[in-house]
């Protein structure tokens, strides 16, 4: 900023409110000087904070002079920014003296709004997109047409919507064209989209392992695409999806470490895969990484804020939500405040704090208890933290001060950001959540809802879609997913989200936003499938369209397509088994899974056709269909040595018959039985080093799962309403307490 004013800019309110005014996201924030430099200085300047723009240096430009645009007043005025663009070119200021001339001669060609709204909805969308193209300098029209958008947002509005209708066909026939309007009309308090120019999508990225690393890898190569998938050296070099990579002509890249220090280690992603690729590609490249997109799955860089940023500023595009998305939507006290303003009914009473102070929250929530703001008990929550961390159940007041100091205590121990928020407890709920997609242009889709009730230790087990508990109020359902639809556009999310809510008694209370694709996604996968424009259905593939839209292009059907045709159930099959001796250190009560790890020798499914004919010779009728799905890590002779329990996820579908559609459930409970009775996964337990414990065969949970799935809970669930089904019922049943 400028020093030769007489006074401090403390002392200048007008300064300071012209400053505040300036448009921009404000972490991380756009400079004045990197704005200047991309327009008036060497051709090689780039807006290095979103380095993964699509277009390369036309893209920048057209960002960088909607900035001008906005702040140019400002900033031309008030900050000292001619010695720093001086430095990277002798003329740059004059030329950019000169450009802001310009826009302030384009500004009296604008006055007759009424013929640029005619031109905006009217012109094709290609000739408006030929305006904005330029090579040393924009032409008169296309700045007339920029200033147009900047003093009369409603243009933006409609060439906005536009976008939105036409962006199918624009992508099918000018891809570049949809680029270049996008950049000019997004939001410039937000950061924009990461997703790959043009759509010319070439190489996926793929930075998760296991189950969910080799489902992206294969689905990588199902669209033609290239997988390049990094992994640990010291525990995944020989895996399957390296293996399937390795395969199919891939791109592997090895990573020091163990699990967090490789896969949740986004600088040495980016290192490795771009030296990779420096090496294969030579001068050309930054040409092909400019075609990749990292694909994060749900493991350690999804939902990290940091490493989406330090993506975008090393120019690789991200497939997922951008940084400032992820911030908003999923920090829990502002998700709170986001559907609060939505729908004041849909969230718990209680308060957000942004202390970090014990004292300050213990006073905050003292008070509003005495004011009659929320009831004991009452829950303490880190605004970051998720899977039952980071929270603490309070019974009563006189515990206000212990989770308090417990709950700062695992912020500080975890690095998450602070703040907390406390909200009137609701026991023995329901857990409910709907899958959400959005793309660049704001179509947003929902594909109903997921239970996800039958848990252990705040972890799901087994999930279901659609509800059997709202099978008979399609009204809730629809103003549930209503809901999580607008929460999405409202924070101007891209990509794959979950919006996850508690119920009870014919209540809903929102909790929070998943910014990634959750590990339970397949299930709703199998519970619907996609209208085409010949009327035939085809399969959901929620991770092909991630990265449908990581490569810029919409969703390619309206929400009336979306349609459920089955009922699923998944079964997280994990490498651990019930040990009802066992006393569990979180609670001190008898019974836990405990964690195993071993070599698989065999890993067999059950055929569908006869897994329905076992059930119709046993006298059940009324199933149309059985579809049987396993999404699983390894394969024989693999060795799995447990980081994270789920090794795979059976998933079960099925069609019933016309008339039998009020048993669909119940016949959905029985197939999974005989299908959890056929499969093998059989194999030797070892070590955490890997050596074989001798006389001792590899355990999973199979078995807790059709003692689950026997219980009058689950029959009284799939038939009518099974009273007593909570989160917690699953441990409790186990235990021996229900």
């Amino acid at each position: 900023m400028k020093t030769t004013a007489s006074k401090t800019p403390v002392e200048r309110p007008e300064l300071v409110a012209a400053i505040r005014a300036c448009v921009g996201p404000r972490r991380p924030a756009i400079t004045c000087n990197a704005v200047f430099a991309v327009l008036a200085g060497p051709p090689t300047e780039r807006l290095e904070v979103l380095r993964s723009l699509p277009l390369g240096r036309l893209g920048h430009r057209i960002v960088a002079l909607r900035y001008l645009l906005a702040n140019g007043e400002t900033w031309l005025r008030h900050f000292a920014w001619e010695a720093p663009l001086s430095r990277r070119a002798a003329d740059g200021p004059a030329r950019l003296h000169e450009l802001w001339a310009r826009a302030e001669v384009a500004r009296t060609f604008i006055s007759d709004h009424a013929t640029w709204v005619t031109l905006i909805e009217t012109a094709p969308l290609v000739e408006l997109g030929a305006r904005l193209e330029w090579g040393e300098a924009v032409s008169d029209e296309g700045l007339r047409l920029m200033v147009a958008l900047h003093r009369h947002p409603d243009l933006t509005l409609h060439l906005r919507a536009r976008l939105n209708r036409e962006a199918a066909t624009l992508m099918e026939h000018s891809p570049r064209t949809a680029d270049v309007l996008y950049l000019a009309t997004y939001d410039l308090s937000r950061l924009p989209a990461t997703t790959v120019g043009e759509g010319a999508l070439r190489y996926v990225i793929v930075a998760d392992k296991g189950e969910m690393g080799v489902r992206a890898v294969r689905e990588t190569v199902a669209m033609g695409l290239t997988p390049v998938v990094v992994f640990s050296e010291q525990d995944d070099a020989t895996s399957l999806q390296v293996r399937l990579t390795n395969a199919v002509g891939g791109i592997t890249v090895g990573l020091a470490g163990s699990f967090r220090e490789s896969y949740g280690n986004a600088r040495q992603i980016s290192d490795r895969v771009r030296a990779t690729f420096a090496q294969r590609f030579g001068d050309k490249a930054d040409e092909e990484l400019a075609r990749a997109a990292v694909y994060p799955g749900y493991g350690p860089l999804a939902e990290n804020s940091a490493a989406i940023q330090l993506f975008r500023e090393d120019g690789l595009v991200f497939a997922g939500p951008m940084q400032d998305v992820v911030e908003r939507a999923g920090d829990k006290r502002k998700f709170r405040g986001l559907a609060h303003a939505i729908d004041p009914s849909a969230v718990t009473p209680g308060i957000v704090l942004e202390e970090t102070d014990a004292a300050a929250i213990i006073a905050a929530i003292e008070a509003g208890h005495a004011a009659g703001r929320f009831t004991f008990p009452g829950r303490i929550k880190a605004a970051n933290g998720g899977g039952g961390r980071g929270q603490v159940v309070i019974t009563e007041p006189a515990g206000v001060p212990g989770a308090v100091n417990r709950v700062l205590g695992e912020i500080n121990s975890n690095g998450w950001d602070a703040g907390v928020m406390f909200e009137q407890n609701i026991p023995e709920t329901v857990h409910l959540e709907v899958q959400v997609l959005r793309d660049r242009f704001g179509n947003t889709r929902h594909f109903g809802m997921r239970d996800c009730t039958e848990q252990r230790a705040s972890q799901k087990i087994q999930e279901e879609a659609p509800p059997a508990l709202l099978r008979d109020d399609p009204a809730l359902s629809q103003r549930i997913c209503g809901i999580a639809v607008r929460i999405a556009d409202d924070c101007g999310y891209v990509g794959a989200c979950t919006v996850e809510l508690m119920y009870k008694d014919g209540s809903f209370y929102l909790l929070e936003m998943n910014t990634r694709i959750q590990v339970e996604h397949p299930v709703t996968e199998e519970a619907h499938r996609i209208r085409q424009a010949d009327g035939t259905l085809a399969p959901l593939d929620l991770v092909a369209l991630q990265l449908r839209i990581a490569s810029g292009r919409p969703i390619p059907f309206e929400q009336a397509d979306v349609v459920n045709t089955h009922v699923a159930r998944e079964f997280r099959i994990n490498a651990e088994s019930w040990q009802a001796q066992l006393k569990d250190p979180r609670d001190g009560k008898r019974g836990m899974f405990l964690p195993n790890a071993g070599i698989f020798d065999v890993i067999e499914l059950p055929e569908p056709e006869a897994v329905r004919a076992a059930l119709q010779a046993s006298g059940l009728a009324g199933i149309a269909e059985v579809k049987v799905r396993f999404d699983v890590g390894f394969e024989a002779g693999d060795v799995l040595v447990n980081k994270d329990p789920t090794f795979g996820k059976l998933i079960v579908s099925l069609a019933a018959e016309p008339g039998f559609e009020a048993q669909r459930y119940e016949l959905l409970r029985l197939a999974s039985l005989e299908v959890l009775r056929r499969i093998r996964i059989e194999g030797r337990q070892v070590m955490p080093n890997g050596a074989v414990v001798a006389n001792a065969a590899f355990q999973t949970n199979i078995a807790a799962h059709q003692q689950v799935l026997s219980t009058d809970m689950i029959k009284d669930h799939g038939l009518s309403t099974a009273k007593g089904r909570h989160v917690g019922w699953v441990v409790s049943m186990l235990r021996g307490g229900a």
